[in-house]
């Protein structure tokens, strides 16, 4: 049986000061961004966005703790969040300040504390910001024709503010930043610009304004990380101090002022560099999704080398790993109430991934992947997500300690399939040695590490597809019974059609229809971010930019691709069995009784809504009849985004997850055939619908695989509970992995699962504080269960408790 190791004094004092400090805003970088803006309002946005993350590492507030042996901050606080109004402006914070909503938050919605002068400074911005944030300017190209499809509550647009989110949901290349440094970075670009100066022609002069963008983020970060080095050298002064920590401080002083500019020198530096660079992306607004690749991959090397030598030992490896998560898990993505309330638990999906394949096809396991594994499953963590990739060479002892850190922390780490998600790349045109290096990014979305820019989150948060209301739209001619909205668009009644083949392929038009506005309206929106919101800190190491001299948001990276993801797809697959069961082959009821059944939300009709739930073939019960429903459906919406194309050469592609999205679009919903009622939640991920799996884990995977995950590039979520009763000990822990290696083997993408009971969620629900620790997954984010919304809590306690035997 794995077992973990003990936690250092120091790594228990910071974790337990970071279960008990509440989150705590800083207006001090909008302040920054807001001076800037105001002094640089005409200067080309390559220049002002380099230049205001030049005034932000040389003007912030740095923090270096008592136990810190990894610094960075975000704010001026111990556990803080921020914004950067640039984006989605301020308005919606003033209004949940003078409303007083912010102050009355709960920890569900993601509670912050706030200083009167800070809430002060933000109420005097908003007027500046309300005309000229992105989101206000995302806004002014949205089409009048766009209003009607709005209306169906499919797509994640709204009138305004859409826009307003980072794109965030990428891998810059930490490992630049890591064995490079950023000198050598600047000196390239100074190279190229020294070649060009007097040579500008044709498409010249956007690389020139690029490189000179680039030399300036390397001075600023360079700067950041000596700034830093300034702080722990005073602290080394002072007497209050103990010698072992003055040395300490100091030996932390000297690494600081030689990496990031010079590549790191030891696992100690390897770390410290990667939170300082992601510091800077943060800074660029892009901490939604952002994903630190294959940490153990570009970390190991020098670990190995240190441990070669006699110089350091995998106790004080440990202590560093823990220390830098911990560092992680302090910092707070700034969310409105609702959108806390959705996907709460002071998530951000800056997402790690581990294990699997190297780029020669070998086994890449480290000393550091278990390490990691080690972190999250002693400290109890939900930040940040941990992904581990899985092939036939996973070594046995990977395996037990990733099922003993999930038993520990639920849903911690992830599964993913090489064996699908590699030929998923080198169709996307990459090459064998980078599909080899793949990362997860986010939730579960697949891309290259330090060489896409994938956008798998879409316009930020605007990537969900509700799939529900595709079935809505279908039957009731294009008409939404919830708003009374019509989307001008519609094929007919479900009475109108005359076979089940006339349904799919109205199915598949409303898929079209909907899947190409989706395109559209992000690749307006895109043409707005792109000319306002370049990404420098990211551009400066990705592979591709300094090449091409453009931009990530221009395309210059070495891959491009965009992602969205739909959300209820258990419920189109049940709902077209119902359609094709009840009404065309069993003959059991007409189409207009079933129709009408519907439109009543179910009332009045809860005999049939029972026999519907009872009687007609379920999607996750291995039933060959559905599951064929299955692959056609979710075959169509695939192929209908890998059709869309974007303004920097790269395709879309579609994914199957939720984050907890599913809740929310079910609210937004109408009663579906399957049986569900108007404004309950949607199914998550490829899941089967809540509650109706009844023939055991081993069905559940063989219907999953029936859908072709192949041709979900941007990636799929299963989701599955096990009572602990039937996974305890080495048994337990081999029926587990045999059922995962079973369902990879059929062809499934990706595998998480909660090792707790129903019965023990309810009692959480009762005694919050008795289980302040337990750490669940939702669907593409991991929480403390006694910080989410009762909706999230009782839809996971509401998923099959499935046994092993």
């Amino acid at each position: 049986m794995y077992t973990f190791s003990p936690i250092s004094d120091r790594v228990l004092r910071i974790r337990e000061r970071y279960r008990n400090t509440t989150p705590k805003f800083s207006s001090e970088r909008p302040r920054i961004i807001t001076e800037f803006y105001k002094a640089h309002e005409t200067e080309h946005p390559l220049l002002k966005r380099a230049k205001c993350m030049h005034a932000i590492c040389e003007r912030m507030t740095l923090i270096v703790g008592d136990d810190d042996l990894i610094v960075g901050n975000q704010v001026p606080t111990f556990r803080g969040a921020t914004t950067n109004p640039e984006y989605g402006g301020v308005k919606w914070l003033v209004d949940e300040l003078k409303s007083g909503q912010f102050y009355k938050r709960q920890a569900y919605e993601e509670y912050n504390e706030i200083d009167p002068v800070d809430a002060d400074y933000m109420c005097s911005i908003e007027e500046y910001w309300n005309d000229r944030c992105l989101g206000t300017l995302c806004d002014a190209v949205i089409p009048d024709e766009f209003y009607p499809v709005e209306t169906a509550n499919i797509l994640p647009f709204a009138r305004n503010g859409t826009g307003g989110n980072p794109i965030g949901h990428f891998s810059a290349n930490y490992s630049k930043a890591v064995s490079k440094g950023f000198r050598a970075i600047k000196d390239e670009a100074l190279e190229k610009l020294a070649a060009m100066n007097g040579h500008l022609f044709e498409g010249d002069a956007e690389k020139h304004l690029f490189y000179r963008a680039v030399v300036i983020y390397c001075d600023a970060v360079m700067l950041l990380s000596k700034r830093y080095a300034a702080v722990c050298r005073h602290m080394a002064a002072l007497d209050k101090y103990t010698p072992e920590r003055r040395a300490e401080l100091s030996s932390m002083a000297d690494s600081l002022d030689h990496i990031i500019e010079y590549p790191a020198r030891t696992f100690r530096e390897a770390v410290q560099a990667t939170l300082i660079y992601h510091l800077t992306l943060c800074f660029d607004g892009q901490m939604h999704g952002l994903t630190f690749g294959r940490f153990d991959q570009y970390t190991y090397p020098l670990l190995k080398k240190e441990l070669e030598e006699g110089t350091t030992t995998l106790e004080r490896a440990q202590e560093i790993v823990d220390c830098f998560f911990l560092k992680i898990s302090e910092a707070v993505v700034l969310k409105t109430t609702a959108a806390a309330t959705n996907s709460g638990g002071y998530s951000s999906g800056q997402h790690m991934s581990l294990g699997g394949v190297g780029r020669d096809g070998g086994d890449a396991t480290n000393a550091v992947s278990y390490l990691m594994l080690q972190t999250m499953g002693r400290l109890h963590l939900h930040e940040p997500p941990l992904s581990l990739r899985i092939h036939k060479g996973t070594p046995d002892t990977l395996w037990e300690a990733a099922i003993a850190c999930t038993k520990e922390c639920g849903g911690i780490p992830t599964l993913q399939n090489d064996d699908v998600i590699i030929p998923t790349l080198l169709a996307r045109g990459f090459t064998i040695g980078d599909a080899r290096d793949y990362c997860i990014i986010g939730c579960v979305e697949p891309a290259g590490a330090g060489n896409d820019f994938p956008a798998c989150g879409g316009l930020g948060r605007a990537t969900y597809l509700n799939m529900g209301n595709l079935i809505t739209m279908l039957i009731n001619n294009g008409r939404n019974p919830l708003n009374g909205g019509d989307s001008g668009f519609g094929t007919g009644y479900l009475y109108d059609y005359k076979s089940f083949d006339e349904v799919m392929a109205a199915y598949k038009k409303h898929v079209e229809h909907y899947v190409n506005w989706h395109i559209s309206m992000s690749n307006l929106f895109w043409l707005v971010m792109r000319d306002k919101m370049p990404l420098i800190a990211a551009s400066a190491t990705m592979d591709g930019c300094m090449e091409s001299g453009r931009d990530v948001m221009y395309g210059g990276a070495k891959y491009n691709a965009n992602g969205s993801s739909g959300v209820g797809c258990a419920n189109v697959i049940d709902s077209l069995a119902v359609i094709k069961y009840m009404v065309f082959d069993k003959k059991l009821l007409t189409a207009r009784e079933l129709y009408d059944a519907i439109m009543a939300d179910w009332k009045g009709y809860e005999p049939l809504r029972q026999r519907i739930l009872n009687e007609v073939p379920r999607y996750g019960n291995d039933i060959p009849y559905v599951d064929k429903i299955a692959r056609d459906a979710m075959e169509i919406f695939a192929q209908a985004f890998l059709k869309g194309t974007g303004d920097r050469g790269n395709k879309w592609q579609a994914g199957i997850y939720p984050v907890s999205t599913h809740v929310v679009n079910g609210k937004r919903t109408w009663a579906t055939p399957d049986g569900r009622m108007a404004r309950e939640a949607l199914a998550e991920g490829v899941s089967p619908k809540q509650g109706l799996d009844k023939n055991g884990p081993a069905a559940v995977l063989k219907s999953v695989a029936a859908i072709n995950h192949a041709t979900y590039r941007n990636g799929t979520l299963l989701n599955m509970k096990f009572h602990p009763a039937t996974v305890q000990g080495d048994e337990g822990a081999m029926k587990l992995r045999l059922l995962v290696e079973t369902f990879f083997s059929l062809g499934g993408m990706h595998i998480q699962y909660n090792v707790v009971g129903g019965e023990q969620l309810r009692e959480a629900q009762k005694e919050p504080d008795k289980y302040k620790n337990l750490v669940i997954r939702i669907a593409g984010f991991s929480a403390y269960f006694v910080e989410l919304d009762s909706a999230l809590q009782n839809d996971l306690i509401s998923r099959t408790d499935q046994m092993v035997h």
